[in-house]
């Protein structure tokens, strides 16, 4: 009797639900220049540390050469050190040093220098936010997850290391302005919410990542909202949150889909928005023991995806 009156009880506290302000990340581009030359980068805002992680590429050498940043930002100021793969030595190393003023949260800067961020020798640096922050800014947003332990059948050690989402209250100015609630009771998460405009909007959107833990491969996700101009409100997307995993180009205004069965076996797939919908318009695959890669191109007609054009090149 007193096991029995026992376990209720711990079930009862485990199930009880609580709220818990939301670590933040948003996803930031900015677009401009190094000295003369062109460039894009990408930057990953943690307003939890302010620590910074991110990318960025020069035009002329195209996306495929990134090159990875990660720093700080400290009272207005950033500071980044960028690394790349040195083929030769087999390794990343330093190459470079960005020191900017982060202006109104809609502009960069600055300097950036090979040997240190106070170097004489630099490139002047001039990059503008592709997001609209002065318009709507969740940046200063408080994001607060009513979770409870999850305690459906057969929970394994890894997942009771997780909570499941009740709802998401966003306040501005400590007042609750929207309450999002569609929620599987399935998806488990930890205490983060990214920001980023998945659509291309200029406004930024919600992310919220879910894990699976007890899966060898695919074990996170993404459950995202949409903000709508006109309603001023959060939609869940239902074909983003279909494909789960997926990368923004807001250079392209392209959705790239990886994956992978680790075997040789690899795909891409791409998306693009159009009138607010997400349509398919290219995919490459490439198979084990076959030197060709296969493409497909598609056209938007009527609604839907109309594969045009199949070929393959080695």
């Amino acid at each position: 009797m007193i096991k029995k009156t026992l376990l209720v009880l711990l079930t009862a506290i485990f199930s009880q639900a609580y709220a818990q302000k939301a670590k933040v990340i948003a996803h930031l581009n900015f677009t401009g220049t190094v000295g003369k030359y062109p460039i894009e980068m990408k930057l990953s805002l943690n307003k939890y540390n302010d620590s910074i992680l991110g990318e960025y590429y020069y035009i002329k050498s195209g996306r495929d050469n990134r090159i990875y940043l990660e720093g700080i930002l400290k009272d207005g100021e950033m500071l980044l050190k960028e690394s790349a793969h040195n083929v030769k030595l087999g390794k990343f190393e330093t190459t470079g040093y960005f020191k900017m003023a982060y202006v109104a949260q809609t502009s960069l800067n600055g300097s950036w220098s090979k040997k240190s961020a106070n170097a004489a020798n630099s490139l002047a640096v001039k990059l503008q936010s592709r997001e609209s922050l002065k318009a709507f800014n969740p940046l200063g947003f408080d994001f607060i997850m009513a979770k409870k332990r999850p305690n459906y059948d057969n929970v394994t050690e890894n997942a009771a290391r997780y909570y499941t989402l009740l709802s998401l209250k966003i306040n501005v100015n400590k007042n609750a302005r929207w309450v999002l609630q569609e929620f599987d009771t399935h998806d488990l998460v930890k205490d983060e919410v990214e920001l980023e405009d998945v659509n291309f909007d200029g406004y930024l959107d919600i992310k919220v990542p879910i894990y699976y833990p007890d899966l060898a491969k695919n074990d996170y996700s993404f459950v995202y909202f949409v903000y709508d101009v006109k309603t001023k409100g959060f939609r869940k997307d239902k074909t983003l949150n279909d494909l789960g995993v997926v990368f923004f180009d807001a250079t392209n205004k392209q959705i790239y889909k990886y994956d992978a069965d680790g075997s040789g076996n690899e795909g891409t797939m791409y998306y693009r928005w159009q009138n607010g919908k997400l349509f398919l318009v290219k995919s490459e695959r490439v198979y084990e023991n076959d030197p060709y890669t296969h493409y497909e191109e598609y056209k938007i007609e009527n609604g839907k995806s109309v594969k045009v054009k199949s070929y393959k090149k080695k």
